[in-house]
C-alpha cells in the first residue's frame, strides 16, 4: 500500500478530528482573536497618546466619550478567552497525534510484515498531522502573542494613568512629566 493511499485512507478516519480541529482554529478561532486585537488596539492606542486632562474629560462626559472603558474592558475579556482556545487547541495537536499512534499499534493482532507495515504507516499519518498542525498554528501563537500582551500593557497603562490622575487630583499629567523631565 503506497503511502498517499494510506494517507487518503486516514484522512477518513481518525486524522479527519485533527484536520476538522486544525481547519477550526485557524478559521474561526485565530481570526476572532485577531480581529479582537486589533479593534482593542485601534481604542487603546490613541488613548495612550492623547493628554490626561483631555482622556479625563471625555470619560466624564459620556455624551462625548471617546473612551469607554468598560468597552474596553469587554473587548480585553474577549481576546483573552478567544487567545487562550486558540493556545489550547494548539496545545493539543502534537497529542491528538500521539494518540492516533497509539490506537493505531493498539490494532496490531497479527505481526505479519503486510499488517505490520500498514499500521505503523497508519499510525504515523496522525502523528504527521498533529504536528504540522501544532507547528502552524505555533507560528500563528506568536505572532498574535505578542499583540494581546501589547494590549494587555496599554490597557494598564491607561488605568495607571486614570488612577494616578485622580490620585493626585492635579491638572498635570503625572505619567507626561515622569516621561519628559
Amino acid at each position: 500500500m503506497t503511502i498517499a493511499k494510506i494517507i487518503g485512507k486516514n484522512l477518513w478516519g481518525y486524522d479527519t478530528l485533527i484536520l476538522i480541529l486544525a481547519f477550526f482554529n485557524l478559521l474561526y478561532i485565530f481570526p476572532k482573536v485577531s480581529k479582537i486585537s486589533r479593534q482593542l488596539d485601534d481604542i487603546l492606542n490613541p488613548t495612550i497618546s492623547i493628554p490626561i486632562q483631555e482622556l479625563i474629560k471625555n470619560i466624564q462626559n459620556p455624551k462625548e466619550s471617546t473612551v469607554n472603558l468598560q468597552k474596553c474592558q469587554i473587548l480585553k475579556e474577549k481576546e483573552a478567552f478567544y487567545f487562550n482556545i486558540f493556545v489550547g487547541i494548539t496545545t493539543i495537536f502534537p497529542l491528538l497525534g500521539i494518540l492516533g499512534t497509539v490506537i493505531s499499534l493498539l490494532s496490531l493482532v497479527d505481526f505479519s510484515s503486510q499488517v505490520i507495515i500498514t499500521n505503523f504507516a497508519t499510525a504515523l499519518t496522525s502523528t504527521f498531522w498533529g504536528l504540522i498542525w501544532a507547528i502552524v498554528c505555533k507560528g500563528l501563537e506568536g505572532w498574535i502573542t505578542s499583540r494581546v500582551y501589547y494590549n494587555e500593557e496599554n490597557f494598564t497603562l491607561l488605568l495607571q494613568r486614570i488612577d494616578q490622575y485622580q490620585s493626585t487630583g492635579s491638572k498635570e499629567d503625572p505619567i507626561e512629566k515622569k516621561i519628559f523631565y
